[in-house]
């Protein structure tokens, strides 16, 4: 089985040419070398967990740490730190248990004040999530739930997103999907009122998803944005990281042609153009449609994640998939006893469930036991009929032989069937795998730097953030202040003025006094320079005419 998926690569990685799914031209594929270089970097990120105990069984996931990978420019050493900070954050958390554990009550009245659900798929199958932002009533919504209760909430509904919409989706679109479509309805939003919430529970949101789920977002769709959004994006826009900016598209109240390229209409809720109501479920933001709606593949899903996981073969060790669409090929069989065992058709969409990128390793003691179980009870209940008429070890011989040979048989089926199920899902995939690595040509260039810069723009936007977090709690202090002043506090402020005056008076009066104080003391030291000038000259006079008086003498 390797060596035909080694054959099957081998040839795949020759032919530089893919041919279209009939949807549209023939495609150059450019990026083999680079999917190569992906897959080795994931392998060498695998072994450097294991070296320091740092992958779970339940994490042992080629795309889970391809995510991981993405998210840290494929440099292995940031990923390492931010994987390990993930498994603590879950630990503390309780995520693994958080299905369980926690029980949100207050779902309905939070979704009252907090408009936001799930609702359909877009045109590749991923799930699309909505936010209603303008009728987002904070005071109410805090009234009923709490910051640490909703982010619980949060994790929760995550949580969900990998166990059940992801695999849900997968199978229903025929490839892997661990992505999704985001829509924000910003009409009439209250940005003054959202502040806080936004301070309080989404740049926490923001810093969980960013840490623990990333690369998870295919594309997001800002609709209904006014003058003044899209001046302040324009401007935040240079602090965030290129490959998250680009997946986010600022609309104004245009969009309807925008969406419609990525989700078909039926998939649409009406208030963003579509023509979905889900009248019988209370409108679409509380209908939860999609896939993992669907009991037939909900049961489908649940079945195969119950059975054996699937593996895939990463430099001759098995990887476990838990999030990819599981092995479907024979265990789904017993489902079915009204039907015939999968047809050939079945067993292809089966088959190109799986990622081209991987090599497929089946168990083959449990397919030739699958897929071999009713000619073995044929072959018993022959055996049993024909005891009679031949020896028992003649027919113990026979049995074992007719066993062999359907065995060979069904696993020379099964190799035909994966290989052509790799054909086809590659003819499906290429367009996908294309988009992604023309999209990693950028970012990878020099990821050092890239980092380095992502970083100090985050932390420049979150100092932005901060900044008008206190200014709107400036603004939000001032309009709680009276417009007018009270009237005791008037008649208090114009007593203050009349005792003012009237001291200001006094002063006028004491400096008028002062004033003339200091002028008579000015008169008086002039008068007594003028006494003593006048004395001095009088005894000047005595003396000359006591001196005459004795020369006449």
């Amino acid at each position: 089985m390797n060596a035909s998926m080694a054959m099957s690569g081998d040839a795949l990685r020759r032919r530089r040419t893919w041919g279209g799914t009939g949807m549209g031209p023939r495609l150059e594929i450019e990026d083999d070398e680079k999917d190569a270089e992906e897959r080795k970097s994931v392998e060498a990120f695998r072994e450097a967990l294991i070296a320091r105990d740092l992958l779970p069984a339940r994490y042992d996931d080629y795309h889970t740490m391809r995510r991981f990978l993405k998210a840290r420019g494929f440099n292995i050493e940031k990923t390492i730190h931010m994987w390990s900070e993930m498994l603590q954050w879950r630990a503390d958390f309780g995520t693994d248990s958080i299905l369980q554990d926690f029980v949100f009550d207050e779902l309905e009245e939070v979704l009252r004040y907090y408009p936001h659900n799930y609702h359909g798929v877009d045109r590749d199958g991923r799930p699309v999530y909505i936010e209603r932002l303008g009728r987002v009533d904070p005071s109410k919504l805090m009234k009923v739930t709490t910051v640490e209760r909703f982010l619980k909430y949060h994790v929760q509904v995550l949580e969900k997103v990998f166990t059940e919409k992801y695999p849900a989706c997968s199978l229903a679109a025929k490839k892997h999907i661990d992505t999704m479509i985001t829509i924000l309805d910003v009409q009439g939003v209250n940005w003054m009122s959202v502040g806080k919430l936004a301070h309080d529970i989404v740049l926490r949101i923001n810093k969980i998803d960013s840490d623990n789920y990333p690369e998870i977002l295919h594309k997001m769709f800002i609709v209904n944005a006014g003058n003044g959004f899209r001046l302040l994006w324009s401007a935040l826009k240079g602090f965030i990281d290129p490959r998250t900016s680009a997946k986010i598209q600022v609309l104004g109240d245009a969009y309807r042609t925008t969406l419609l390229e990525f989700i078909d209409m039926s998939q649409l809720p009406d208030f963003l153009g579509g023509s979905c109501t889900c009248t019988n479920e209370g409108g679409c933001l509380r209908s939860n449609m999609g896939p993992w709606n669907d009991p037939h593949v909900m049961n489908l899903a649940r079945c195969a994640q119950t059975s054996s996981r699937k593996r895939t073969s990463l430099s001759g060790e098995e990887l476990t998939t838990p999030n990819s669409v599981p092995e479907v090929i024979t265990r789904l069989e017993p489902d079915f006893p009204d039907t015939a065992p999968l047809t050939g058709l079945s067993r292809s969409f089966a088959v190109q469930s799986t990622p081209a990128c991987e090599n497929i390793k089946i168990d083959e003691h449990e397919a030739s036991i699958s897929l071999t179980s009713q000619p073995e009870v044929n072959n018993r209940i022959g055996g049993a009929s024909s005891d009679n008429s031949m020896p028992e070890n003649s027919s113990t011989k026979f049995l074992t032989l007719m066993r062999a040979l359907t065995r060979f048989i069904m696993k020379l089926l099964a190799i035909l069937l994966i290989l052509f199920g790799l054909r086809n899902v590659a003819f499906h995939q290429v367009d996908v795998r294309i988009w992604d690595h023309h999209r990693m040509d950028s970012a990878n260039a020099n990821p050092t730097n890239h980092l380095a810069s992502h970083d100090a723009k985050r932390d420049a936007v979150l100092s932005c953030l901060d900044r008008l977090q206190r200014l709107e709690e400036l603004v939000v202090e001032l309009n709680t202040k009276p417009k007018k002043i009270p009237a005791e506090k008037e008649i208090m402020i114009l007593e203050s003025l009349n005792r003012i005056k009237s001291i200001e008076y006094d002063l006028q009066k004491t400096k008028d006094a002062l004033n003339a104080t200091s002028l008579r003391q000015v008169e008086l030291a002039e008068s007594l320079e003028n006494l003593k000038e006048t004395s001095l000259h009088r005894n000047s006079c005595w003396f000359k005419d006591c001196k005459s008086l004795q020369q006449r003498t």
